[in-house]
């Protein structure tokens, strides 16, 4: 009899087949949520980017550029991550599009330079961020490892959105 997250299984010519079924299913289940926050990540990434050069506050823009490489560093972490775990990439292609179109917003957004503009699109981005890393936590509540390394990273974007709120004195909603 195999016991897997208390259920048992009484066909011992399935066990090791099952078992590995379910610890795939598992891993598929925790990899999806970090797949998409990597892609949240690197749009981001080039967001902050792209702003830091556009931005003529060159405080800002320095600020800026530091959050771009930051996002870097939190997607390449979560890329070890479910490399780790065993998985590939299960983000769809309407996922990408979304993305892609947000980037071309806020490509246009950056295109003019205006900072009020910017520093707008770079809180709602981060508010949005924050939900997302909150409904991935939730997603792999199981995995202790996963939900750690989230945390600290939901941490270090909280940290950013209250740096850009406090140097600019902004705050929207």
């Amino acid at each position: 009899v195999l016991v897997i997250f208390n259920q048992e299984f009484p066909f011992p010519c399935f066990t090791e087949c099952t078992k590995t079924l379910i610890m795939n299913q598992v891993t598929k289940q925790n990899s999806l949520p970090i797949y998409q926050l990597i892609a949240i990540l690197e749009d981001a990434k080039k967001g902050y980017l792209n702003a830091s050069e556009k931005i003529k506050d060159e405080v800002l823009s320095l600020l800026l550029e530091r959050f771009g490489y930051q996002r870097g560093r939190y997607s390449n972490e979560l890329r070890q991550l479910v490399n780790r775990l065993g998985t590939t990439s299960p983000i769809d292609q309407l996922t990408l599009s979304l993305l892609h179109r947000t980037w071309m917003d806020m490509k246009t957004t950056f295109k003019f330079g205006q900072k009020d503009t910017i520093i707008q699109g770079c809180i709602k981005a981060e508010e949005t961020a924050l939900r997302n890393y909150t409904m991935a936590i939730e997603q792999v509540h199981e995995n202790e490892e996963v939900r750690a390394i989230l945390q600290q990273q939901v941490n270090g974007i909280k940290t950013v959105l209250n740096t850009i709120r406090e140097y600019t004195g902004k705050t929207y909603h």
